[in-house]
């Protein structure tokens, strides 16, 4: 059964409360930043109030000016804290939980590396699809940031390194510069053959490249 839920205020802090059949009061920050306190049956309001009164010093919630985009949406900021490090996304924000003592950049940081890992995996994962009658194999993925290049392509050992700041991109064009490298595993420069193998497997090529915003970037394909 769901826990029942009412909206409190107290001293310009909004929670919500939520009856629940585990013995105690505990509080929570839920993924969109509201604060949540649970708590059994048998607790009155003013037990509740208390425990609120007495963390409220506790309670930082603040939201953080800048935006980030990922893999084309812009998300804005917001800092939190918690018992525990976590990262939400919701529907146009980012909810950094962090433990008061934590470094909530260096927290952002490994989340952002983890994240365009493993999407950049599952994008790989479905690009590879696209070359059923290349027998090909799929690469290991490296993931830095580079200033140059987009993607580059090591055919002799079987893997590519993508550039970290396509976590900012639209996921068509990341499938674009994958699919790219995928390629240059088949042939490994810009030959005639290496576009009619990337025509087959990606007819809409041209129209993903162009959804970079400065044309200068286009160069860093290789």
């Amino acid at each position: 059964m769901s826990d029942i839920a009412k909206k409190q205020k107290i001293d310009s802090i909004d929670y919500v409360v939520k009856v629940s059949k585990r013995k105690g009061i505990r509080m929570s920050i839920a993924p969109g930043g509201e604060l949540v306190v649970h708590a059994d049956p048998f607790c009155s309001d003013d037990t509740i109030k208390q425990f609120v009164k007495q963390y409220t010093d506790k309670i930082k919630v603040q939201s953080h000016p800048g935006m980030i985009r990922l893999f084309g949406k812009s998300f804005k900021i917001k800092k939190v804290q918690g018992q525990t490090n976590h990262i939400t996304t919701c529907e146009d924000e980012i909810i950094i939980q962090t433990k008061p003592s934590a470094d909530a950049t260096l927290v952002f940081k490994e989340f952002l590396n983890r994240y365009a890992k493993e999407v950049f995996e599952d994008i790989m994962d479905m690009t590879i699809l696209r070359f059923k009658e290349y027998s090909l194999n799929k690469p290991t993925l490296k993931v830095r940031t580079m200033k140059r290049s987009w993607g580059i392509c090591h055919p002799e050992s079987n893997y590519i390194t993508l550039n970290f700041e396509l976590i900012h991109y639209p996921v068509e064009f990341v499938e674009y510069v994958i699919c790219h490298e995928f390629v240059h595993l088949l042939e490994p420069n810009h030959s005639k053959q290496f576009y009619e193998i990337l025509s087959t497997v990606m007819p809409d090529y041209k129209r993903r490249l162009d959804l970079i915003e400065e044309g200068k970037e286009k160069q860093y394909l290789m």
